[in-house]
């Protein structure tokens, strides 16, 4: 999410909208939740179309569930959970590098 200094710039401007959006809805949860789900999907996609990190399905994987917890608007205590999840995974430095098979190289390139 820190990797970079363009990356980190995008990151602090979702999470500005998304408490301003908050604010102004006066739905903060909901925000924040939106918030994390955003920077969740749009880290763990660049990750698998630009690093090749296949690792990132999972982080892929945990932003499509919270969506769909937010859009069915499920019990608030397991949406924050995912949502903690989701942040979890995002700031995980091992999940930056991309995927190498043990003993080889990654040929096709």
């Amino acid at each position: 999410m820190f990797g970079s200094r363009s990356r980190s710039i995008v990151t602090v401007t979702v999470i500005i909208e998304a408490t301003i959006a908050g604010w102004a809805l006066h739905r903060p949860a909901e925000a924040l939740l939106l918030m994390v789900l955003a920077v969740t999907a749009a880290d763990t996609i660049w990750g698998l179309l630009r690093r090749h990190a296949l690792s990132d399905l999972a982080g892929a994987e945990l932003a499509a569930v919270l969506a769909l917890l937010l859009a069915v608007r499920a019990d608030l205590t397991m949406t924050a959970l995912v949502a903690c999840c989701c942040a979890a995974w995002v700031v995980r430095p091992e999940r930056q590098q991309p995927l190498r098979r043990p003993g080889g190289s990654r040929s096709g390139r």
